[in-house]
């Protein structure tokens, strides 16, 4: 049979871990509110309701928290992307686009911090490895967007012609603006939503418009060919 101890350790991982998730969401809580640089580990603890012993206890630094504040950033992504990927639709490279983005600017409604915590130029000075975890995480983040669109070429969907690193690049444009829209300029949260799924169709346009070899209508909604398609 097994011990009292070896029954109740279970309990205090699952506390531990339960405990850990407060502060990360804490946090980003915090720099929604106040900003990267007002974030302390006694305001943590102060907005916890616990001593800073406790925040220490399972961060032992300071730089230990902002990292599992990333570390959480990257499993939502990794979440948003693998959920993006589970439908089977005929057009499955821009549509799974679709939702990568629309599932990105979800997560930027929920923790509007987010936002601020990535355009954060002073924490990612302060904390070198910080930054290469930034760094990282984007480059996993483009090569997801890049072999989509490079999918879409390949099914004529897109045409060769356009600049794939370039369209990557407005991608994620896009999804900065609205984060900055959202969490600095204080857009409606209803707002944002709607301006996601238009802005959305709007790159969409400007992808398809460099030589289309196909048409991909979005939200039902049929496409119009450009007057440069017609002429040709």
């Amino acid at each position: 049979m097994a011990s009292a101890a070896a029954k109740q350790e279970p309990r205090e991982r699952f506390l531990a871990e339960d405990r850990k998730s407060q502060i990360v969401q804490t946090v980003l809580h915090l720099v929604n509110e106040r900003g990267v640089d007002a974030v302390s580990t006694q305001l943590v603890a102060d907005t916890i309701g616990r001593s800073q012993g406790i925040v220490f206890r399972h961060f032992p630094t300071k730089e230990a928290l902002w990292t599992s504040v990333i570390e959480w950033l990257r499993k939502r992504l990794e979440t948003v992307w693998a959920e993006a990927r589970e439908f089977h639709d005929s057009d499955k490279s821009l549509k799974t686009l679709e939702r990568m983005f629309l599932g990105h600017i979800k997560l930027i409604d929920k923790y509007p911090g987010l936002a601020k915590l990535v355009m954060s130029d002073h924490l990612r000075h302060q904390y070198p490895s910080i930054n290469e975890s930034f760094r990282d995480l984007h480059r996993r983040y483009e090569s997801q967007v890049i072999a989509l669109l490079e999918e879409a070429v390949r099914c004529g969907i897109i045409s060769s012609t356009i600049n794939i690193p370039d369209a990557a690049t407005l991608y994620f444009c896009t999804i900065q603006g609205l984060g900055f829209q959202f969490a600095i300029a204080r857009l409606r949260r209803t707002q944002l939503n709607a301006d996601a799924a238009r802005l959305f169709e709007l790159l969409m346009q400007a992808f398809l418009a460099s030589g289309v070899a196909g048409t991909r209508p979005t939200s039902g909604r049929p496409q119009r060919a450009s007057k440069a398609q017609h002429r040709h």
